[in-house]
């Protein structure tokens, strides 16, 4: 196996691309939850969890490119997704609706590190995975806090969803650069 170091050509389209796709769903979803979905249904939130993750676990199996990544991701990434939007409806109720969104957003993207190492299958530390997975959460956790203003301080004639997919680009991006950007191939 060889090393992967800081390559933008062959990194920027699987970072980019997992941004946007993640951005383009979100977006569908807050469409979705302003028009037909109420607010703190947590039926609603775990399918909307679920399908999430399945779009998520499909971006990192194209990233890491193998049909092993997608036997391993589609599977079991969903499965998180449900157990972390099961468990943000009690967090919420104690902790404040932001506060669970932050701690679960964090939560995805440690989860997600270390579920891409496995699915890479490549001789990448657990240790190593998980400082991605912290630099993702800290750095796109951040970039999630300062979009939240999408729910909290909604548009005074509703929703922009152009901003919305922006917003949702911004606050993904960072955890993609920190998943995928030099990160060890096989």
């Amino acid at each position: 196996m060889s090393e992967h170091r800081f390559n933008l050509r062959s990194d920027l389209p699987a970072i980019l691309g997992g941004a946007l796709t993640m951005a383009a769903f979100s977006t569908l979803g807050d469409w979705i939850w302003a028009n037909y979905l109420r607010d703190g249904d947590p039926v609603a939130g775990v399918v909307h969890g679920l399908l999430i993750f399945i779009i998520l676990a499909a971006a990192i199996a194209a990233a890491i490119g193998t049909r092993l990544a997608y036997r391993r991701l589609l599977p079991t990434m969903p499965c998180i997704g449900f157990l972390l939007a099961a468990v943000f409806y009690p967090l919420a109720y104690v902790t404040g609706y932001i506060a669970a969104l932050l701690v679960t957003w964090i939560l995805m993207w440690l989860l997600t590190a270390a579920l891409t190492r496995w699915a890479a299958e490549n001789d990448e530390t657990l240790a190593r995975a998980m400082q991605r997975g912290g630099a993702a959460a800290l750095f796109s956790g951040l970039a999630f806090w300062a979009i939240s203003g999408i729910w909290t301080q909604p548009s005074p004639g509703g929703p922009n969803y152009l901003w919305h997919f922006c917003a949702w680009t911004i606050a993904f991006l960072p955890g993609f650069v920190a998943l995928l950007f030099g990160r060890k191939k096989i």
